[in-house]
């Protein structure tokens, strides 16, 4: 998928906010913190590099990330969820996507009280994912 690409994955996008999700609940609370933090990330860095549907990337973001929130899915399954689809779909993730996905997990991470255990694990894993 390159960035200029004029359909919406509306597959990838919904991962994509499992995956949030699962950084955000790693340590099994759910901050509002970094509920905010991933808003502002898809606002000030996904919308510009999807501007060919931004609201609607964003929709499935967040209604996969609050999904997730309200089914009281394990940040564990969220994370699996998204390593299917990663390991079923790797030429949906260039590597300014992969740079793009790696940032907004880090930024979620640090959004409370800076990164704990559970979200370096998982942050970890994340980029073992992307290198291999």
């Amino acid at each position: 998928m390159t960035m200029e690409s004029t359909e919406i994955n509306t597959e990838l996008f919904e991962n994509l906010g499992k995956l949030f999700y699962a950084v955000a609940a790693a340590d099994r609370n759910l901050h509002e913190d970094e509920t905010l933090r991933l808003k502002r990330e898809i606002e000030k860095f996904w919308k510009p590099k999807f501007p060919e549907a931004p609201y609607s990337m964003a929709y499935y973001i967040w209604h996969a990330f609050e999904l997730a929130r309200r089914s009281d899915t394990t940040a564990e399954q969220a994370y699996e969820d998204f390593v299917v689809y990663f390991k079923q779909s790797t030429e949906q993730f260039p590597e300014e996507v992969k740079n793009l996905i790696q940032d907004t997990a880090n930024a979620i991470a640090k959004a409370y009280a800076d990164k704990n255990k559970s979200e370096l694990i998982l942050l970890a894993k994340l980029q073992l994912l992307f290198n291999n």
